[in-house]
């Protein structure tokens, strides 16, 4: 699975097949209890689901309480 923030994967030509996120709560209390690494390892599983070969576009957010990401998810043609 390839994850970029960019559109574009260079020499590969991409379909777009879906949109993907993940969100986990964090929580803390002191110690990085892993949030965005979850939050990135839900979306893709859903890209997974669609037989995605990468995601592009991936943005991510954080606030006090919680770690979103999204992307769109690709297939190589």
């Amino acid at each position: 699975m390839v994850l970029v923030n960019t559109d574009f994967i260079s020499g590969k030509t991409i379909e777009t097949i879906s949109l993907v996120s993940g969100a986990r709560r964090l929580d803390f209390t002191g110690v990085n209890d892993g949030g965005v690494y979850h939050a990135v390892a839900d979306m893709v599983e859903r890209a997974k689901s669609f037989n995605a070969d990468g995601i592009i576009n991936i943005k991510y957010s954080l606030s006090e309480h919680y770690a979103f990401v999204a992307g769109t998810a690709v297939r190589f043609i």
